[in-house]
Order: C-alpha cells, then structure tokens, then sequence
C-alpha cells in the first residue's frame, strides 16, 4: 500500500483523494527520504505518533521543489482517510500545534 489510497477510503468529487494534490507535488512526495522511511506502513494510530514529532509546517520548499515532513503526513492522510474521531482530536489538540493545522 505505498503509493494506493485504501480500498476503503470514500472518492472525493468523483475521484481519488489523492488527486487533491497536484500529480508533480505527489511524485516528489512519493520520492522523498522522509515518506519512504517514515510514512510506509503508517496506519491511523502511528500517524498520530509522526504528527505530534512535527516541528514545522510547509509545503514544499527549496530549488528542487522538495516536500516538507508535513505535506507527506497530508498525504498519507489522504490515503488511509482516518476515522472523523482521530481528525477531531488532532484539531482540539492544544499541546501539540503542528497536528491542529
């Protein structure tokens, strides 16, 4: 399930959510050290784990475009669709201000 949205996960407008990121961004995300180490195999409790270790917020960033820590979580969000109890949490989270964006 490295780059595959979860069977599960509800379409959104008609389409892959996955697709409301930009098809170069995605590829740069997808080649990233950090989505490659970090975000395989994550699941919607670990997630939570990487969330809380943020440090910054960002997109992407340099001469190469490269994504930031916090767009690969974006993405694998997008792709395993967490339950709306663990958004809702990460969004009332005060401790932690990087997971509430």
């Amino acid at each position: 399930m490295a780059n595959r949205t979860d069977p599960g996960a509800k379409s959104i407008h008609g389409t892959n959510p996955q697709n409301l990121v930009e098809k170069i961004v995605r590829l740069k995300v997808y080649s990233m050290p950090y989505w490659k180490e970090h975000c395989f195999g994550l699941n919607a409790e670990t997630l939570v784990d990487k969330a809380m270790a943020l440090d910054h917020v960002g997109g992407t960033y340099g001469g190469n475009k490269k994504a930031c820590d916090f767009f690969c979580l974006v993405l694998k969000m997008l792709q395993i669709q967490p339950e709306k109890e663990i958004i809702v949490e990460f969004i009332k989270n005060e401790d932690y201000k990087y997971v509430r964006l």
